[in-house]
């Protein structure tokens, strides 16, 4: 009975962790091409605007629809990029940095009242091809999780693990932002790694030798 029920949790862990897995895997490849369409359109909006630029009036041909496109969305896309989407700037002819400035939201206004610099739109770009490599790797790595029950367990155990975060989250104890930091520190990942394969030794081991021979050899290690 007691071996049932490891074999049982541990196939429910795997399924759970395949699960992730795969919606993991979807999420990225849908974040890769809405990431793809968005610096088409953006690098479509810049080269008409810097092509036919006019630096004594300071203005280009303006593609109102592209524009629309890329402000309703630019929000979006910022959040998607995280960590690349920010930098120290340093605004032009000024002397001081803006520290944690956001590159991609900031730069897409500068279009319309005639601020931008090519630097700008640099940045987007850069921030974006980061982003995109970035997913890409993500991507590649989840399709051979995709074929890895061990990485299942360890996905499924880590999904466990978080459920407490997760129900903090659900209550508003605790933000989505900083859920996803703890999910992805590298104390939690150090820590939830060695729990799922201590877990997973002692039930193969278990399912093995036996729950009583197991739990005797327990006590026996632990003195009682």
């Amino acid at each position: 009975m007691i071996t049932s029920l490891i074999i049982l949790g541990i196939l429910s862990v795997c399924i759970i962790g395949l699960l992730y897995v795969v919606k993991k895997h979807s999420d990225d490849s849908q974040r890769l091409q809405f990431a793809d369409e968005f610096r088409n359109k953006f690098i479509v909006f810049a080269n008409r605007y810097f092509q036919t630029y006019d630096r004594y009036t300071r203005t280009g041909e303006f593609d109102v629809d592209l524009y629309v496109w890329l402000t309703m969305n630019v929000s979006k896309i910022q959040n998607h990029v995280g960590s690349f989407g920010f930098m120290s700037y340093k605004p032009p002819y000024q002397n001081y940095m803006i520290n944690q400035y956001a590159i991609i939201i900031n730069t897409i206004p500068k279009f319309r009242n005639g601020q931008v610099e090519k630097f700008d739109a640099g940045a987007v770009d850069d921030c974006l091809l980061k982003h995109i490599g970035n997913l890409e790797e993500n991507i590649k790595n989840y399709s051979h999780h995709i074929k890895n029950p061990i990485i299942w367990f360890r996905e499924g155990f880590k999904v466990v693990l978080s459920i407490p975060f997760y129900v903090l989250g659900w209550f508003g104890i605790i933000s989505n932002r900083k859920l996803t930091s703890i999910r992805e520190s590298l104390i939690y990942k150090v820590i939830s790694g060695l729990v799922a394969l201590i877990t997973l030794i002692s039930s193969i081991v278990t399912i093995i030798v036996g729950y009583d021979q197991t739990l005797a050899f327990i006590q026996k290690y632990l003195g009682k």
